[in-house]
């Protein structure tokens, strides 16, 4: 059984990683396993309904149909809440700056002041935790924290994977490229994932900064744009693309630059990696177990972010070479092993 609370995009981080352990399990790709029910529901207006579900029918529900299932898999840490007790409970845990907040390089990571309905959702999160039979870390960094505050509870590392042959049909170069050096940044506003370090970064340089992704609100749009003016960047604000128009970028871009200082993976840089372009990566975890060491800089250096854009060179065998050891393939590989482990 395969569970979560409201229903997410698939386009969306945690939405993705459901929907492709929904399809995966349903194509028989985790061989010895298979699809028995999916758990979730629409996400209603009424912030009532939605405390009531996530909080006594949700977890009702699943403690009775866990009986028909030898395995409820909880697909990400926020949805612990619904952890069955006297069954073989298994959680995806993709990070937990959110749980615990933390502070890296003067950036706030996670809610330091949670509601009083916070504080209780996340009570709720972190007892379901403690009672799971086997916790799947999506990074090694969030495993060796899983291992510290919820110690006695089994861990086992399984990386994100990537469909390659997605990255490997070229498509044609996006419209809105420019003459000269493309660089690409992907993500949102939040201060964790410091798009004003990169349009520093790129002040002066005779390159083109493209910002990919949903503006968190116009106001952050706004103040963005108008560094970006200051400093000298020239940032085109793309937005929210497809997923062919974001493989294209990507396929096309001669540089990810990957900044953040918190992320519970950090997806873009091996989606590069898999187009067959450089990402350039903070150093902080866990986006740095994905790249290869010379792509790794320091977080808070322009300097040499600058001279690894100014020598930056066709690399394209090399880190399509290390897209590959996150092959859904391997990837099935890991969960057999983890689901076996349970019996």
């Amino acid at each position: 059984m395969i569970a979560r609370g409201g229903k997410l995009s698939p386009l969306s981080g945690l939405g993705s990683t459901h929907h492709a352990l929904v399809n995966r399990l349903d194509s028989g790709l985790i061989e010895g396993y298979e699809l028995g029910e999916i758990h979730e529901y629409p996400i209603s207006k009424n912030p009532i309904k939605r405390i009531l579900r996530r909080w006594i029918s949700g977890p009702k529900t699943i403690t009775r149909k866990s009986i028909s299932h030898d395995i409820v898999h909880i697909t990400d840490q926020e949805q612990a809440g619904l952890t069955p007790s006297d069954s073989h409970s298994v959680i995806t845990i993709h990070d937990l700056f959110h749980l615990f907040p933390t502070i890296r390089d003067n950036v706030i990571v996670g809610d330091q002041n949670p509601s009083l309905i916070r504080r209780k959702d996340l009570t709720r999160i972190k007892n379901g935790i403690a009672k799971a039979s086997l916790l799947i870390c999506v990074s090694k960094d969030t495993q060796q924290e899983c291992e510290m505050r919820f110690p006695g509870i089994p861990t086992v590392w399984i990386p994100h994977a990537i469909e390659l042959e997605s990255y490997r049909t070229e498509r044609p170069i996006p419209n809105w490229f420019e003459k000269g050096v493309n660089l690409l940044v992907i993500g949102s506003e939040e201060p964790r994932k410091r798009i004003e370090f990169v349009v520093n970064v790129c002040a002066g340089m005779n390159v083109t900064l493209h910002k990919i992704g949903a503006e968190s609100s116009p106001a952050s749009k706004d103040k963005i744009s108008q560094l970006a003016k200051k400093v000298g960047c020239k940032l085109n604000w793309v937005g929210r693309v497809s997923e062919d128009e974001k493989i294209a970028a990507l396929q096309h871009a001669d540089a990810l630059l990957f900044p953040s200082v918190a992320e519970g993976f950090g997806l873009p840089p091996l989606e590069a990696y898999a187009a067959g372009t450089v990402a350039l990566v903070a150093d902080y975890p866990a986006h740095n177990e994905v790249p290869l060491e010379h792509h790794i800089l320091p977080h808070d250096d322009i300097n040499m972010w600058r001279a690894a854009i100014e020598e930056l060179q066709d690399e394209s065998e090399e880190v399509i070479a290390r897209a590959e050891e996150f092959s859904v393939k391997r990837w099935a590989e890991r969960h057999i092993e983890a689901y076996n482990s349970l019996f």
